[in-house]
């Protein structure tokens, strides 16, 4: 390790030796990261937030920076003992955002998933499947209302199919079982 301003605590500037994992610059604490820093490893990934007792503890951010230059945002947010945990934005590889609730780095809590085909989900989140009550949007305007179970319709729902056509009905994953679909006045 070649370290720069010595001691165990203050601000200072770690390479980690060759096959090490990267290099890291930012406050210390007993030789800990803690405090504000940056850490990038040499795969490309770099982390830059608060850091507690050596692990990423309170608000920052990770990206992966290529070799060409390009920089790609994969989270912002709360961490807790070096997992995302609070709330955050995640942005994915297939082009979808994830905005909400976080724990132990799985989506749990309320939050929004805009996905790359169109679909948009807002609700509940039991680790990171759907999993409660929540509005799941189609890209093609259509709409289901109601219940989640592990990512998918799972009890009683509504399912809006436009032109003023709506379905009541019991749902076991993704399949509804029975239902009512009442004619509306236009």
């Amino acid at each position: 390790m070649s370290c720069h301003a010595g001691g165990g605590n203050g601000v200072r500037s770690l390479r980690y030796p060759a096959g090490g994992h990267g290099r890291y610059q930012g406050k210390w604490l007993r030789n800990q990261h803690h405090g504000y820093g940056v850490k990038s490893s040499r795969r490309g990934l770099v982390y830059e937030g608060q850091w507690q007792r050596g692990q990423r503890h309170g608000y920052g951010s990770m990206r992966r920076e290529s070799p060409d230059g390009q920089v790609h945002r994969l989270y912002v947010g709360q961490w807790r003992h070096d997992k995302r945990s609070g709330e955050g934005k995640q942005y994915y590889d297939d082009g979808s955002v994830y905005f909400g609730q976080w724990q132990m780095n799985k989506r749990q809590g309320r939050g929004i998933h805009w996905y790359a085909d169109g679909r948009v989900y807002v609700g509940e989140w039991l680790q990171d499947a759907m999993h409660g009550r929540g509005v799941l949007f189609s890209a093609n305007g259509k709409r289901y209302v109601g219940e989640f179970q592990e990512g998918c319709k799972s009890g009683a729902g509504f399912f809006y199919h436009g032109q003023n056509r709506i379905q009541f009905g019991q749902w076991v994953q993704d399949i509804c079982k029975s239902s009512l679909m009442p004619v509306l006045k236009q």
